[in-house]
């Protein structure tokens, strides 16, 4: 769903990295690049997204996930 995130005309998923699913019961179930991630952490990657658009950067970074190990992976020395 690249477009849903555009605030102010600026594109905050080019790559449609980012979903969303609101439930029934109000709950809101969130992703990242497929991995499942609590809403306040989207909240912060879109924050962090509009940042880098006002200061002119790419908004989509690979910061995010440099070190960050999926629950269900091991990371690999």
């Amino acid at each position: 769903m690249a477009g849903k995130y555009k605030p102010f005309g600026v594109d905050l998923d080019p790559k449609g990295d980012l979903k969303e699913k609101n439930l029934p019961d109000g709950d809101i179930h969130s992703t990242i690049k497929g991995e499942k991630v609590p809403y306040e952490t989207m909240i912060d990657e879109l924050e962090e997204r509009a940042n880098n658009a006002t200061r002119g950067k790419r908004v989509s970074t690979k910061k995010y996930f440099g070190g960050w190990v999926p629950p269900n992976k091991k990371k690999v020395s």
